[in-house]
């Protein structure tokens, strides 16, 4: 079954059964202020953290996802009233007519009810902490109507522990007031702690109580100001607080009205310009288009046209806008996680920056040197940390006095963990996203840009990476492979302090990246001294992984393998096999024989399981994963992250049908049409998807909020389409099914313009026989031209 289907012209999913069995969600917003809401407009809004900076009210993991940015619409004459979205109404879908639009940063919500045709279009402009509703009715009957038009949304308790738990608090410590046509919501324990409401009209009744206009046993289904007619003009210092303005209308057949609700950062006179300025439609209209523009040109930096058509509308919109979400807010901002951690997880983080610098290279920058000042002197990574407490810019700068509410900074010896609590890949990540994005930029000069350490010290961020490559050098096993740490990628197999294949694997991909780096960037003796390296980590996995069929996961700390043939739980894990491949470490022969056991233990028809058999005994020594239900995350579910890396392998082996076919497995906009299986949204990744030993088996949960995206986006552009930057060059190495006859790329890359025609006269799935530049043969890749030129690609593949 089916609940809507993709506007690729408008760039929108369009949800026309708005009652999808999970709440479907987008993002609002792409600087400090955010909203995360559902197609029903039930969700929260932020200011730069969600933790401690949360807006509005939401209760999580309820039935229905309440509360949210409302506007209710009762006829006057009847009594009858409704939501311009579904909820939290809820009219009988067969009499009204209810559809959802999520575009990029903003949702529209749209209602045909007893001839009244609304509109509801939430987004926030680029450069400002203000959110709008821009609402339009229409009297689409034959008769005058008397019509009640109210808002609603719910304050929140800046920070969201004390919100959830501790009402003394909360509820004492927060008041509210209206005046001027704007309410302002005052939390009195916090310096600046201020949030407004107003709108573009002069209104006719107002709430500043929860409960006052919902009312005593009540709830946003049924407020008792709407149901009345009559908002009671309530405010108060302390208790829970809402934003409620009531305007009335009179509309004649065939007449439209527009208005707009704004939401903002600051005290009530921080809303008098904005009020102003958006009492114009056209300064609306304005705003809307700009973050259009902002979007439009983002995607314009690459748009592929293939013979698949789901592969073109995820890279050109929606696998692109999910990773620029993530590298935006990171990973404590969804329907999952919703407040109680915040930060940047080290590797999460590191991961997403590497994945999309050619749409957001000032954001990826911005993650990288704070990366950089998160890790330690040591060489490994902070897990979790806040990027605050290693900003210089923010150092001493302290609240003029010591509220109960102030935001918590740790002491120095709290931020900094011991090696006891570090994640041996965490900062492995951070080197291919340097790479990465000095291929994308050319900014070479990144490498010397001096950076402090989280425990005392600094150096360039050359140094940094360095110490993290010897950092994984030094802490290695018995048998030469990187000891797992608290646990590697996979944060439930933690093998007792014993050795990760995975770790090694990566170790020597990153190895690898900083050499070529390093070539380019003229650094002979770190060449010679990083090759010597990466022979060592290479012989130590060849000689202590191989298990004759595939690569075994790990070594736990009393010596025995996991992964291997004689296990009959946990007998292929998809990490160390894709990245041995993937990382270079692996030969023709054995990388071939280990994705084939990838395919056949581990491919079903949502993709790729973590591992097989799932763990039923637990067994402390492999590590929590034995204790995760069989089928369910970490423990045999299709966890989407790694699933790219098998994408990868594959195209590195020129197996473009069986890379095409693992991501084709993947990819939501496929089961757009088995939502009753998949019930996530189509447009976005999930974090995993239940596997075979699972009775839910093709169940998706945790959407956006997840690596899925950028390496998803990363793998197939880079791997699959084979367009990838290199420090002086583009390359072109495409590995896809061997029945496409042609597919094109545009490609901006440092500001000139590649539009790619690839063709496959021969029927192959990977090799170029030929490249043309504007006509003329080039060798090894297209050499950088000149910014603000365009220029013409011609690849011919063969063999």
């Amino acid at each position: 079954m089916r609940y809507g289907y993709f506007d690729n012209a408008r760039k929108e999913y369009v949800i026309d059964h708005v009652n999808t069995p999970v709440p479907w969600t987008n993002y609002i917003g792409v600087n400090d202020m955010c909203a995360v809401l559902s197609q029903t407009a039930g969700g929260y809004a932020f200011y730069k953290s969600p933790q401690y900076h949360r807006i509005t009210r939401f209760r999580p993991n309820a039935p229905v996802e309440r509360p949210g940015h409302y506007v209710y619409l009762r006829d006057d004459d009847t009594g009858e009233y409704w939501s311009i979205s579904w909820q939290p109404v809820a009219k009988d879908l067969e009499k009204a007519h209810y559809v959802c639009r999520h575009g990029l940063s903003y949702s529209r919500y749209l209602c045909d009810y007893q001839d009244i045709s609304a509109s509801q279009t939430i987004f926030i402009p680029l450069n400002e902490p203000v959110e709008i509703w821009d609402v339009v009715l229409k009297n689409t009957g034959d008769r005058p109507r008397r019509l009640s038009v109210y808002s609603y949304l719910e304050f929140s308790f800046h920070h969201i522990d004390m919100d959830n738990q501790n009402f003394q608090m909360s509820l004492y410590s927060s008041g509210s007031s209206y005046a001027d046509g704007i309410i302002e919501n005052d939390l009195y324990y916090e310096e600046n702690g201020y949030q407004w409401f107003t709108a573009t009209f002069e209104p006719d009744g107002f709430d500043c109580l929860r409960d006052r206009f919902l009312g005593t046993y009540r709830d946003e289904s049924n407020p008792i100001a709407v149901e009345t007619g009559v908002c009671s003009g309530s405010f108060e210092k302390t208790g829970n607080h809402c934003a409620a303005l009531q305007k009335k209308l009179i509309l004649a057949p065939g007449e439209e009205t527009r208005l707009a609700f704004l939401l903002g950062e600051g005290k009530r006179d921080a809303a008098i310009p904005y009020r102003k300025k958006y009492s114009d439609a056209k300064q609306v209209d304005r705003e809307f288009q700009k973050l259009a523009d902002f979007w439009n040109e983002k995607c314009e930096k690459l748009q592929v046209y293939t013979p698949n058509e789901g592969m073109n509308t995820s890279l050109n919109i929606w696998n692109l806008y999910q990773s620029e979400v993530n590298i935006m807010f990171s990973r404590f901002a969804s329907f999952i996680e919703v407040g109680g951690r915040t930060g940047l997880g080290y590797r999460d983080t590191a991961q997403d920056a590497m994945t999309i610098p050619h749409s957001n290279p000032v954001k990826c920058r911005q993650r990288i040197v704070e990366l950089m000042r998160g890790l330690t002197s040591e060489g490994y990574g902070l897990h979790l940390f806040q990027p605050e407490w290693f900003d210089p810019e923010l150092q001493g700068k302290k609240q003029s006095f010591q509220s109960p509410t102030v935001v918590p900074t740790p002491s120095r010896a709290k931020m900094i963990h011991g090696i006891q609590d570090a994640c041996s890949d965490d900062a492995l990540w951070l080197v291919a996203s340097v790479c990465e994005y000095i291929k994308e930029t050319g900014e070479i000069s990144l490498l010397d840009e001096v950076v402090t350490y989280a425990d005392g010290g600094e150096g360039t961020v050359y140094e940094h990476l360095m110490r993290i490559l010897d950092f994984s050098d030094r802490q290695v096993g018995k048998t030469g492979i990187c000891k797992g740490l608290r646990a590697d990628w996979n944060d439930c197999l933690n093998l007792g302090g014993g050795e990760s294949a995975m770790v090694s694997f990566l170790h020597y991909w990153a190895i690898q990246n900083f050499i070529e780096l390093s070539e380019f960037a003229g650094k002979k003796e770190q060449v010679q001294k990083y090759a010597a390296m990466a022979a060592k980590v290479k012989k130590a996995c060849e000689e202590n992984l191989w298990d004759g069929e595939w690569y075994i996961r790990g070594i736990t700390a009393s010596g025995r393998k996991i992964g291997t043939h004689l296990d009959q739980e946990g007998r292929v894990h998809m990490e160390s096999n894709t990245w041995a491949v993937f990382s270079g470490v692996a030969d023709e022969e054995r990388g071939r024989k280990a994705m084939d056991s990838v395919d056949r233990y581990l491919y079903t028809k949502y993709g790729l399981m973590l591992n097989a058999p799932s763990y039923t005994k637990n067994d402390d020594e492999i590590g929590f994963v034995t204790r995760v239900y069989p089928g369910v995350k970490e423990n045999g579910a299709i966890f989407s992250h790694p699933n790219p890396w098998a994408w990868c392998a594959e195209a590195k082996l020129g197996r473009g049908d069986r890379a095409m076919k693992f991501y084709n497995a993947l990819l939501p906009y496929n089961q757009n049409d088995e939502i009753e299986v998949r019930q996530s949204e189509p447009y976005s990744y999930c974090q995993f998807v239940m596997g075979k030993d699972h009775t839910a088996f093709g169940r998706a949960r945790h959407p956006f909020m997840t690596g899925s995206g950028g390496w998803a986006y990363f793998a197939a552009t880079r791997y699959l389409l084979g367009v990838r930057p290199g420090y002086d060059r583009l390359l072109i190495d495409p590995c896809i099914p061997k029945d496409w006859k042609e597919f094109d790329v545009k490609r901006v890359w440092r500001g000139a313009v590649y539009r790619i025609h690839v063709e496959n006269p021969d029927g192959v799935s990977k090799g170029v026989k030929r490249i043309l530049l504007d006509g003329t043969e080039v060798f090894g890749g297209v050499p950088v031209q000149p910014e603000g030129t365009e220029h013409r690609v011609v690849v011919t593949m063969g063999k």
